[in-house]
């Protein structure tokens, strides 16, 4: 599968606009089907304001695929979407 069709399907199996639900730690879409758990309390436990650099890295996420959806900026949405699909 190509990254276009890869792309295609996932923007085919959610609605948008995506949200992140920072008391959860879950990106969730339009029709509330969870897209993702955000875990990544491995390192940044022990890094500075830990809580909210998790909650930030969520909101990331959740905004770039709202953008990638909207077309915005989409050379680097679409570079930024293949890092987070990798």
């Amino acid at each position: 599968m190509t990254s276009n069709e890869k792309n295609n399907l996932a923007l085919e199996t959610l609605k948008f606009p995506v949200r992140y639900d920072n008391r959860q730690q879950t990106i969730w879409d339009a029709k509330d089907m969870m897209v993702c758990d955000i875990r990544g309390w491995g390192k940044i436990q022990f890094m500075n304001k830990s809580e909210a650099r998790q909650d930030a890295i969520g909101e990331l996420i959740a905004n770039l695929l709202n953008k990638f959806h909207r077309n915005e900026n989409s050379k680097i949405d679409e570079e930024l979407f293949r890092m987070l699909a990798s």
